[in-house]
């Protein structure tokens, strides 16, 4: 670009800015980013494993391109994981931050001021290019995830707790290239090229990047089962201790059908590629990614998993595309609230249900008796009766516990789904279902597009039930009153427990098969 008779005048005007940040606000100038996103460079990461046990941890480099002459850039660190919310301030945890102009083995140091916990400045001095380095070493989890945990022959990263990102330019494409030890393999849901010892990986943005878990290891370390499904790959990497895991080719049979029977219900799979991560032994839960999933298993069967592995990998959908606004494009600082997270997690839980049923896994009858059991559990606990869901979903960063406040929406979410979608197929003769609201709602948000708003859910419910649903809805979500179990199983010929009524008519048979119905009938022998 050339220069302008302003630059001097702007130029001054940062420095100004710069100082000010440090001195009376407390954080660092965004810098300024005139490209175009198609012809900006690529922010490069660099990541090296060290696993000697004596000291495990993580080389990591950030080359930056300066744009437009800046005078400063700086970088931050997540506070949180998307996904896992509760605060965990990942910047505790980075040792020996620096800068250098260009190469760090050739180019100069430069100034760094850390002007926030999370935040760190760059004096540029002139730079056309800034890398700043960093270690990690092994972090503690979180509620469902590892962080970085980095094994003699094998190492997981998830990517908040592992890359800063450049402030004012997390929509910049991205690489990042690992060096890995001879004979390592890795695994990433990213396009990736390998030269030698080394795999790059390329993302169109921070955020893709930051939600795409990485493991590396010894090829007798991790173990890979593939498949495909409507040309698209799909891996289940099992790590830490795949040797207890006996059949990984039944995960492959079981997570197939699982993956088909979501694609009958969403209509297309809107990926490339996807990877189950499956951490053996590992600590915590699931958490979901944009492209992949990373879960804690013993060494069970895969039907064992078939609830846990629907609910992840609903999650592509629910959560990472049919999202709140608050929960996309994230903010890594400031906790997201929204009242929703009983529809991101517990109508996710009520879709694993359905899942299971539509893969053939479980039996009619297994699937509607679950649901007795689930309203006696709710029945039974008090708590249910003091919080709605939106006030869990709302105020679970102050319960520090990433389940909910006051109660579980998972839980109740789960329910209140299982009400609005028998109450749709009711008020539509069994012509629609909550099946027809997530995929409105996927071609609402689907990114780029933007999250739904906090009612869109319910005006979303009311048009796909033509009617409205108001009332009803906000009986589910907005009270602490008891749920209508009795009336919405009744729509499908049902008492309370979950069992069928002698007295059913036609049509609410007709809609309890079309509910429960298989995409996979059992075969002889099954």
């Amino acid at each position: 670009m050339l220069n302008s008779p302003y630059s001097t005048i702007r130029r001054s005007l940062l420095r100004l800015l710069a100082l000010l940040s440090i001195t009376l606000l407390g954080f660092a100038p965004v810098a300024s980013s005139a490209l175009p996103q198609d012809e900006a460079p690529a922010i490069a990461y660099r990541l090296v494993p060290r696993t000697d046990p004596a000291y495990p941890h993580l080389e990591i480099s950030v080359t930056i391109p300066v744009l437009n002459h800046d005078e400063a850039v700086s970088v931050q660190m997540p506070v949180w994981s998307p996904g896992d919310y509760h605060v965990q301030d990942h910047s505790q945890y980075v040792q020996n931050l620096a800068a250098w102009s260009g190469d760090p083995a050739q180019g100069k140091r430069l100034p760094v001021t850390r002007i926030r916990m999370h935040t760190w400045m760059v004096a540029t001095q002139g730079a056309e290019v800034v890398t700043v380095t960093y270690v990690l070493p092994v972090t503690p989890p979180g509620f469902f995830s590892e962080n970085v945990q980095i094994l003699p022959k094998q190492v997981f990263v998830n990517g908040p707790a592992a890359y800063v990102y450049v402030l004012g330019r997390k929509t910049e494409r991205v690489s990042l290239t690992v060096r890995l030890p001879q004979e390592w393999q890795a695994v990433m849901a990213l396009t990736e090229k390998r030269n030698g010892d080394e795999i790059t990986y390329t993302a169109p943005d921070y955020d893709t990047l930051s939600d795409s878990p990485l493991v590396i290891g010894d090829r007798d370390q991790i173990k890979v089962e593939t498949f495909t499904v409507s040309g698209k790959q799909h891996r289940a990497a099992f790590f830490s201790h795949p040797e207890n895991i006996q059949d990984t080719k039944e995960y492959r049979t079981v997570l197939t059908r699982i993956v088909e029977s979501y694609q009958r219900t969403m209509g297309s799979l809107p990926y490339s590629q996807y990877c189950f991560f499956f951490d053996v032994g590992g600590v915590g839960g699931g958490l979901e990614h944009l492209n992949g999933t990373r879960m804690a298993i013993g060494g069970q069967g895969a039907k064992a998993i078939a609830h846990f592995a629907a609910h992840e990998y609903f999650h592509l959908w629910n959560v990472k595309r049919i999202r709140p606004k608050a929960l996309g494009p994230f903010d890594y600082l400031e906790p997201p609230k929204t009242r929703n997270l009983w529809f991101s997690e517990g109508v996710t839980d009520y879709y694993a249900a359905l899942c299971v049923r539509r893969a053939g896994f479980v039996t009619e009858e297994r699937f509607l008796s679950r649901w007795g059991g689930a309203i006696r559990s709710y029945q039974n606990a008090a708590a249910y009766r003091k919080t709605s869901a939106d006030e869990s979903s709302l105020r679970v960063w102050e319960a520090g516990n990433s389940s909910g406040y006051g109660i579980s929406y998972y839980f109740k979410g789960m329910l209140i789904g299982l009400c609005l979608d028998l109450k749709i197929r009711h008020v539509t003769e069994n012509k629609k279902s909550l099946d027809d609201v997530m995929r409105e709602l996927m071609k609402r948000t689907n990114p780029p597009k933007p999250g739904f708003e906090e009612d869109e859910i319910r005006d979303v419910a009311n048009l796909i039930a033509g009617r409205d649903l108001t009332a009803f809805y906000n009986l589910l979500t907005r009270t602490a009153d008891p749920m209508p179990f009795a009336e919405c199983l009744g729509y499908a010929g049902l008492d309370i427990t979950g069992k069928p009524l002698e007295t059913a008519t036609p049509e609410q048979i007709a809609i309890r098969k079309e509910w429960a119905k298989t995409f996979f009938p059992a075969k002889e022998g099954e």
